[in-house]
């Protein structure tokens, strides 16, 4: 990595070590925020389309189930050891990515029907105006009650009012 992407990491671990352990999703939200607005300029705007970080970014923080997300400070802290430094720029975004998608979308303790994980990211599908679940371990899609989901065109990221309506919040 270059010398500006190392100091953006650097900034960045920074940054995550200074949360306070009684912050809440959306403030740790916020200063991920704050940061990448002040360094996203060192950032290849191919890998930013890449990894969709602007989707995650820009967001209205009201609208995502933020509030909800099982993604605490401490988790930040064992995920970013200070001994871990990304060899490409890329690792770096994906990291970024990693961490915005874990406090923006939704995780729900739904078994997965192909791997048998307990833990799927809700979406929702734009075409047939519904929820699907999408596995963290192996990408499965199925239903909210558990049958595969084929249908899939194009989704989003769920956002409260879908959730609400499919009674996962």
């Amino acid at each position: 990595m270059n010398k500006a992407l190392r100091s953006a990491w650097s900034k960045f671990c920074h940054m995550i070590s200074d949360i306070d352990d009684r912050d809440t999703p959306v403030i740790i939200y916020q200063y991920i925020r704050d940061w990448y607005q002040k360094n996203k300029k060192v950032f290849s705007p191919h890998l930013i389309e890449e990894y969709g970080l602007e989707k995650l970014i820009n967001i209205d923080i009201k609208t995502y189930p933020l509030e909800y997300s099982q993604c605490t400070p401490q988790d930040l802290r064992r995920f970013l050891s200070p001994d871990l430094v990304p060899s490409r720029e890329s690792i770096m975004v994906m990291f970024l990515q990693e961490i915005l998608w874990e406090i923006v979308v939704l995780t729900v303790d739904f078994q997965c029907q192909n791997c048998g994980k307990l833990e799927m990211s809700a979406l929702f599908d734009t075409e047939a105006k519904t929820i699907f679940l999408e596995c963290t371990q192996c990408g499965w899609i199925q239903t909210t009650d558990g049958q595969p989901y084929n249908s899939l065109k194009t989704f989003r990221l769920a956002q409260n009012d879908d959730l609400k309506m499919a009674g996962l919040i």
